[in-house]
């Protein structure tokens, strides 16, 4: 089976001309926004994939995204009769610490007479972990508010109909933007793409707007989506099989193309069926204060450790997990053996090493007694 790197290899002779704009391009113009962009694009210009690439090996602008190097991608896409000559312009990149904002976007013009928004997702930092965290207790995040402006501030720019995307954290901004942006515009929008991106809370859900644009909201995920099923969404899931397992399959190469299309599947798996049961128990559980409360505290210890992304806290797990277990400490006993518990349905679901790690440790620490004893039983 085949990935997105396959079909260009496959495709990549074809222009939008002979084989119009599909899925498969979609996903692989969202994952192109995980680029290192920054200084290669003037604010008034649009460049040639082609000339990006170029002026990117020639920058000091490397690695790409960690968590998503797209180099290969990239590579592949800039040499193709495809997608060389798309154009990219208005790149916007956003690194906010004090507000709690990772924000990237660019404007792709495949040449078919119509514009593709790409928004990044979630990277290396752990500022942008903690937007997403965020996400299950605010209205809106500063990122979302981004996308917003983003995409009202482009349909002023250009008249043409509208392609709207993101892989992960970028899904829910485009699905975001797309509902909240300037009603004129919505009606300009050919689809909107959610790849494995995270869903809304009720708060948002409840809207008209929301409610509105579902009809062109594309969202796909991988079989055992883990980030796609994450809070509320009522967009309508096109399920692609994975050759991952667990939480790797988040990773957009690991989805499998035949031709010009993913290869579909009728279901989610079990695992992901029980994250999405962990999900509900989160959500459900706990008020806003109290997810904000352990997430603040979760997030406020890992950056007191001096670590600021997830491969440095990678090389020290015991660091997120005392994060873990002290934000656990600043709840009640009963309410404290909760949250513990559905962390603990959170590592099950997903199979991974670290997370069995972390399994053993929410285990433990479900014996609130002996490892977190309530202040006023000291």
């Amino acid at each position: 089976m085949g990935n997105i790197l396959d079909y260009i290899d496959w495709r990549g002779d074809i222009t939008f001309a002979e084989r119009p704009f599909n899925d498969v391009d979609n996903l692989i113009l969202s994952e192109l926004a995980y680029i290192n962009m920054k200084d290669l694009i003037a604010d008034d210009e649009y460049i040639t994939l082609q000339q990006l690439y170029e002026r990117w090996t020639k920058s000091d602008n490397k690695p790409n995204i960690p968590l998503n190097d797209p180099t290969e991608l990239f590579k592949k896409a800039a040499s193709s009769i495809r997608f060389r000559n798309i154009k990219a312009g208005r790149f916007s990149e956003i690194i906010n610490t004090e507000k709690q904002l990772q924000f990237a976007a660019v404007t792709f013009m495949p040449g078919d007479g119509s514009a593709y928004i790409s928004f990044r997702g979630t990277d290396d930092t752990l500022v942008g972990w903690r937007e997403d965290c965020n996400l299950s207790f605010l209205a809106e995040t500063p990122g979302q508010k981004e996308a917003v402006k983003y995409i009202n501030a482009i349909a002023k720019q250009t008249s043409c109909l509208m392609r709207i995307g993101g892989h992960s954290k970028g899904g829910n901004f485009a699905v975001y933007g797309a509902a909240f942006c300037d009603k004129n515009i919505r009606e300009r929008l050919i689809a909107v793409y959610s790849n494995d991106g995270p869903g809304f809370n009720s708060a948002i859900e409840k809207t008209e707007e929301y409610i509105t644009i579902i009809p062109k909201v594309k969202k796909i995920v991988p079989e055992s989506s883990l980030v796609g099923i994450l809070l509320l969404s009522s967009e309508k899931r096109s399920v692609v099989k994975s050759t991952a397992k667990g939480i790797y399959q988040h990773h957009p190469y690991t989805w499998c193309v035949l031709g010009e299309d993913f290869i579909r599947t009728k279901k989610l798996s079990v695992e992901s069926a029980l994250m999405d049961e962990a999900l509900r128990q989160w959500l459900g559980n706990l008020s806003n204060e109290e997810k904000k409360l352990f997430v603040n505290s979760v997030f406020d210890s890992l950056e007191a450790s001096g670590a600021s992304t997830l491969d440095e806290l990678n090389k020290n797990k015991l660091v997120s997990y005392n994060a873990i277990l002290k934000a656990g400490a600043e709840f009640p006993a009963e309410k404290r053996a909760e949250i513990f518990r559905i962390l603990k349905s959170f590592a099950k679901a997903s199979g991974e090493v670290f997370f069995n790690e972390a399994k053993k440790i929410f285990e433990k620490a479900l014996d609130v007694k002996q490892l977190l004893p309530d202040k006023q039983d000291k």
